[in-house]
């Protein structure tokens, strides 16, 4: 590939990292598009996605946890117990697999984080939050895991949770991206958790199930360094600045807009899976 695309690849998505690490986002929902429309085969540029996340990924944990004091570290490691699994799984068993399936399931996959999202900024999300809520206080159950954050106390169903990141995490590994543009969703409408805790722990997400589906990727079909590693890096330093500024930003006036950018990115996932 030609330095110059190199370069503005890096440059692209140092952007775009900036953006989306202010609110807890690896961004592999629009990395993969980005680089495919640079000209990056989709297999390569999957991979090259995941080496971001990890990048980016190190760099949002370092700062919400060092900074921020705001990772759940008890409620990441659960949740990685399933989707990190699940993550490589995905990426070991995506080299077999025609990359229109793949890009048809990434496409599907940023629809439905669209439409729960806008669930959540519809107000459903809460009505759903209060009926969870008032079934859990009736009766203490051994799956409902009761956490402290610094933004409130929550109740959290482990046998609606888990199960459902478990899928996201192998699709995501299938596809290469963290999945987080659907665990985020999923811990705070099915999970409680609050919004910011939500954002803080799935940085550390982005990194743990990234690593486990680029270790499955790269046992599968390799990872061609010259190309992600400078891209990557670009991603960290990205992850560093925007996820410094996130104290500054008003991440739910965020969401409608994350929202069309999510239908964007899909739509265009589904017309380069046509081309």
């Amino acid at each position: 590939m030609l330095l110059s695309s190199v370069i503005l690849a890096a440059i692209v998505i140092f952007l775009t990292a900036s953006v989306l690490s202010m609110f807890g986002k690896g961004g592999g929902e629009f990395y993969v598009p980005l680089l495919i429309t640079l000209g990056i085969p989709f297999q390569s540029a999957a991979t090259t996605s995941l080496l971001c996340l990890v990048f980016s990924g190190t760099a949002m944990t370092i700062i919400y946890h060092r900074k921020m004091k705001q990772v759940d570290w008890a409620l990441a490691a659960v949740l990685f117990s399933t989707a990190g699994v699940s993550a490589m799984a995905g990426g070991f068993f995506s080299g077999g697999i025609d990359p229109f399936y793949l890009k048809m399931i990434f496409s599907v996959t940023l629809f439905i984080a669209a439409i729960v999202m806008y669930v959540r900024k519809a107000g459903i999300g809460e009505k759903i939050e209060e009926e969870i809520e008032e079934e859990e206080k009736q009766e203490r159950k051994p799956w409902i895991w009761h956490r402290r954050s610094p933004e409130g106390n929550f109740d959290m169903n482990l046998l609606y949770v888990l199960p459902t990141v478990g899928l996201v995490g192998f699709l995501a590994g299938m596809v290469g991206i963290s999945g987080g543009g659907l665990i985020v969703p999923i811990i705070i409408i099915l999970g409680t958790v609050p919004l910011r805790t939500a954002f803080a722990t799935n940085s550390v997400l982005v990194l743990l199930t990234s690593l486990m589906a680029l270790f499955g990727r790269g046992i599968s079909m390799g990872i061609d360094l010259t190309l992600a590693l400078p891209i990557a890096s670009a991603a960290f330093i990205g992850a560093i600045i925007g996820s410094s500024m996130s104290k500054k930003v008003d991440v739910k006036s965020l969401q409608g807009y994350f929202i069309i950018v999510l239908i964007i990115a899909a739509l265009w996932m589904l017309y380069r899976a046509f081309l």
